[in-house]
């Protein structure tokens, strides 16, 4: 399979190889220049927020001024890469901060590397706080960038883990007040949401255009993006589109060692994750299956104690992508074709497992699979 390069990937039609070199290569370091002249206000997740040039992500964290920023860059960093100890004991000292954008990335990144670690207790902490502030910042009527960055935070833990928000705030209505690099996730989080929803149409409209529109390439943010367009069109059986989304986000984060992305999406993702990386990838192949099951574990653990509902959590990652499919209106022969199995192994291992759920029937499947 031949992917594209990085530099090949941050080429948009409009925009010549020498634009998109000039304008990503300039430094933003989660800053934006207050009106007075004074010490620029903090913007919320640097290195989401920050086009630096791909493969640079470690030079451009280390030239960013603001020790704190650098620091909360450097949490980002080690969330990105796989690295979820690294994360939150880097967040920590954050996670009290006075500073609303230090405070909102801390327990943002908190919440996700705990729950990835086990740490149900601390990440149950990091979202309630993240809740609390943004209850607060509605009723004190906070700028309303601040309140976007707290509806950011809080939207981001509860559509991707399926959390309740706690609160009524709507993202729509805040994201023209965020910065362009958190934009761009903003939309991948509206395009996750509705793949949740099955609107996979629509998902993949919200994706595919969030990523035309945007005129720097935030490499963190348009992963994500790219791989909810890439599930979208797995839903949709164009899987040839769907592969090279996944090329365009592996592109983006394959000379910073962003492996965590992959990681996470393991639904319908998961078999395409096999065809893509096993092979050629056999090393970040290891690493991205152990953090998808770290990641569903925490997953799991967080969803039975808020929502009481049961998940699948013994079938291995074939017997889950087949499940996955299999649950998405794919029949036995398409699951083969795409999986390289014959028709007869999809068959016998949808047999396994129902019985490993306990369940007779398609219809029983469909509420252990939360995608």
């Amino acid at each position: 399979m031949k992917y594209e390069s990085a530099q090949q990937t941050a080429i948009r039609p409009g925009l010549s190889a020498h634009t998109i070199r000039e304008r990503d290569t300039q430094p933003e370091h989660g800053e934006k220049a207050s009106a007075n002249g004074e010490r620029p206000v903090r913007v919320a997740m640097p290195l989401m927020n920050s086009a630096y040039p791909v493969g640079k992500c470690r030079e451009f964290i280390e030239a960013i001024p603001d020790e704190d920023v650098r620091a909360i860059a450097w949490g980002e960093y080690y969330y990105y890469s796989g690295q979820a100890e690294l994360a939150a004991e880097t967040m920590k000292p954050y996670e009290g901060s006075a500073d609303p954008a230090l405070r909102y990335s801390a327990n943002l990144v908190s919440f996700f590397a705990n729950f990835t670690r086990g740490r149900i207790q601390q990440a149950m902490r990091a979202f309630e706080q993240m809740q609390a502030d943004l209850r607060n910042d509605l009723r004190r009527d906070s700028a309303p960038v601040q309140r976007a960055i707290g509806a950011f935070a809080v939207t981001a833990s509860s559509v991707l883990l399926h959390l309740p928000m706690g609160c009524e705030v709507d993202l729509q209505q805040y994201i023209c007040y965020l910065p362009d690099g958190l934009k761009l996730w903003a939309c991948y989080m509206l395009a996750h949401r509705m793949y949740l929803e099955k609107n996979y149409n629509g998902s993949l409209a919200i994706a595919e255009l969030s990523l035309s529109m945007s005129l720097r390439v935030y490499p963190v943010s348009a992963i994500y993006v790219h791989l909810v367009a890439a599930m979208d069109l797995m839903s949709l059986k164009r899987v040839e589109e769907a592969k090279r989304h996944m090329a365009q986000a592996w592109a983006l984060a394959q000379h910073d060692g962003f492996i965590e992305p992959f990681g996470e999406h393991h639904g319908l993702l998961q078999g395409m994750i096999e065809l893509f990386f096993q092979k050629d990838y056999p090393e970040e192949f290891e690493k991205i299956i152990a953090i998808t099951y770290s990641f569903s574990a925490g997953w799991r653990k967080i969803h039975r104690r808020i929502s009481r509902h049961e998940v699948a959590d013994n079938l291995t990652t074939t017997e889950f992508t087949i499940a996955m499919l299999y649950n998405h209106g794919w029949t036995a022969k398409e699951i083969a074709a795409y999986m390289l199995l014959s028709p007869r192994t999809i068959t016998n291992t949808i047999q396994v497992i129902y019985q490993k759920l306990g369940i007779s029937s398609k219809r029983e499947l469909g509420q252990f699979m939360l995608s």
